[in-house]
């Protein structure tokens, strides 16, 4: 009894506080930046602020950095920057396009893509930038590389068929195997954290004969080996890049649907629409728009579970 009574004052001195932030793009500054708020939609804070276009941000595991990609002087490559915003640091630098970085769950690699080899390739490199080695070698755009939270598959969108599917490897670029199979467009993938499924975007529900991109597109999962595709986003408008919460129980995304509907302007540019970051339960339900700015605002990425000591 003694010790409980020794123990008790000493945890009441404390609180261990956990939260989830979320990072996004957002052309509200007029020009791309990456952004970062509370899982509620709070403080939303500009981490860049930099000329250039800033995008596709990625958290890491242990949530101290953030990978993206910008495009300064005409050419694109990788950085990371502290969760904070400080200390930016390119990765990357070569004159291909280098985008869409994804951090191994060790924090030792990020994936990306390139296009050095005159198509989009997936990557992986060393976290401070070494060692830069090619995955995959087609001749289509693989793009988008998504690592599993086991950290032994990498998922991708790719072009092999005509229009993007999502495929998955092994982390080493072998055993490459096609998840989806839908005359439709199937990108933007994201892992469940448990790693048993996958959300991605799908147009398969548009007008098959239309040629406006930004028509409907849902928010679909799937079990990781590509069965049981479940559409869980219902709206004519453009939901797009799903990213889960470190727990399982959300999935956030973007959405043109307050904005004019595409079909009557397909000649605005996607950054000049007023994409929203929405977020919704796993199951598809109680979808709230949590940014409510009237600039771009989308690919948003969960970070993992931050914790803090009061």
């Amino acid at each position: 009894m003694a010790i409980l009574l020794v123990a008790f004052p000493l945890f009441s001195q404390y609180a261990i506080i956990s939260e989830t932030k979320i990072v996004f793009a957002s052309y509200r500054d007029g020009n791309h930046e990456i952004y970062v708020m509370n899982a509620d939609g709070s403080n939303q804070t500009n981490l860049t602020s930099d000329p250039a276009n800033d995008e596709y941000p990625s958290w890491s595991p242990d949530g101290k950095r953030i990978a993206y990609c910008s495009m300064k002087k005409l050419n694109t490559d990788v950085y990371i920057i502290n969760a904070d915003g400080s200390n930016q640091t390119r990765l990357t630098d070569n004159p291909a396009f280098d985008a869409y970085p994804s951090w191994s769950p060790d924090g030792k690699k990020i994936a990306f893509s390139s296009m050095r080899d005159g198509n989009m390739n997936v990557y992986i490199m060393n976290t401070d930038g070494s060692n830069q080695t090619m995955l995959t070698n087609d001749p289509a755009h693989d793009v988008m590389p998504q690592w599993s939270p086991d950290g032994k598959k990498i998922a991708f969108q790719t072009t092999r068929h005509g229009k993007e599917e999502i495929y998955v490897m092994n982390s080493d670029g072998t055993n490459e195997t096609r998840l989806t199979n839908n005359p439709a467009v199937d990108l933007c993938l994201s892992w469940s954290p448990d790693g048993k499924k996958i959300a991605f975007a799908s147009k398969r529900d548009d007008d098959p004969n239309s040629e406006i991109f930004y028509g409907d597109s849902e928010i679909y999962v799937m079990n990781a080996d590509g069965s049981n595709q479940t559409r869980l986003t219902n709206d004519p408008s453009f939901d797009m890049a799903p990213s889960w919460s470190p727990d399982g129980k959300k999935i956030a995304f973007y959405s043109l649907r307050n904005d004019v509907s595409p079909e009557k302007d397909e000649s605005q540019w996607w950054y000049e629409m007023n994409a929203e970051i929405y977020v919704m339960n796993a199951d598809g339900s109680e979808q709230k728009n949590i940014t409510n700015n009237p600039a771009y605002d989308g690919y948003p990425f969960w970070s993992p579970l931050l914790l803090d000591v009061e």
